[in-house]
């Protein structure tokens, strides 16, 4: 080829003019070409995702026209949909229709792709926008998000697990304290019969000792209708005391009758193992008062 300006043939493979074209096709690389992919994936992936959203307001708005019923029937004859597909269609427009990915600093919204906009379902939505701000998710890739997302939603199940352990700890310990407080009182209760029964005991002592020195007066007495006087005051005496701690005895029996049945109805329901045995225990006690010989005496 001669070159105009100086009149002399020119090398073809030398002329920057006729070998722009093959430098660009030489430098193409596989790597180049990957980019090239990757780059109309996420063009295309943005398309759907919004189409998406779309399709999904629309079917948001068919359904809100629909009487009860028709909806399942206007889904398969008119769009070809199942439930399942157009429920996601339209939670995908709930979540990610007109303003609703604001965060708090009131920023645009990010620009998502489809991919990305599935992944962040997994986030709840009142802390999805801060999420995507925090973790820059416009420049992550649908592997790295996914492992954000599984990372995040691990860290927030072990957080719920950890309050729940502290509110069931919390429950134990109140459940705990009420249980402390009924048997410091049946301690309480426990010891006020006990200062009774001690009360009668001193009390029959006392008597015990008045009968025993009118017996003793007797003894030195020599008068017959004296001593028979004083043998029969002081039988009478003596029977009036025992009737009077039996009764109180009777009373305290009535009292722990009707305790240990109130304790059995209580554990009846959470606890019925525990009811039958104790059950059978208070029915044997009787039983074997029942057949005491001192019954009959």
């Amino acid at each position: 080829m001669t070159d105009p300006a100086k009149g002399t043939a020119t090398d073809p493979e030398n002329d920057p003019e006729t070998n722009t074209v093959p430098d660009v096709i030489s430098r193409r690389t596989p790597n180049v070409i990957a980019a090239e992919i990757n780059m109309i994936k996420y063009q295309a992936e943005n398309i759907y995702l919004a189409a998406t959203v779309e399709i999904g307001r629309r079917l948001t708005e068919a359904k809100s026209l629909l009487k009860f019923g028709e909806w399942g029937k206007w889904l398969e004859e008119s769009v070809d949909f199942s439930q399942s597909r157009a429920n996601k269609l339209m939670r995908i427009f709930k979540e990610y229709g007109e303003g609703q990915l604001t965060n708090s600093n009131s920023e645009p919204n990010p620009k998502l792709n489809y991919s990305q906009a599935v992944l962040l379902l997994g986030i709840p939505k009142e802390e999805r926008a801060q999420f995507i701000v925090d973790m820059d998710v416009e420049g992550m890739t649908t592997q790295e998000l996914r492992q954000a997302v599984k990372e995040r939603t691990q860290a927030r199940q072990e957080k719920d697990q950890a309050q729940q352990e502290k509110a069931d700890f919390q429950k134990t310990v109140e459940d705990q304290s009420g249980t402390i407080t009924e048997l410091t009182a049946e301690l309480a209760n426990l010891k006020a019969q006990l200062e009774n029964v001690k009360a009668s005991k001193e009390e029959l002592a006392i008597t015990a000792r008045q009968l025993n020195d009118s017996l003793e007066s007797l003894r030195k007495s020599s008068s017959t209708q004296s001593y028979e006087r004083m043998r029969n005051n002081f039988v009478k005496s003596s029977i009036k005391v025992r009737a009077n701690h039996l009764a109180f005895l009777c009373e305290n029996l009535d009292q722990t009758v009707r305790e240990v049945k109130q304790k059995l109805r209580e554990i009846a329901t959470n606890d019925k193992e525990t009811y039958i045995i104790y059950k059978n225990k208070v029915c044997d006690l009787m039983d074997v008062w029942r057949k005491d010989e001192a019954w009959s005496r």
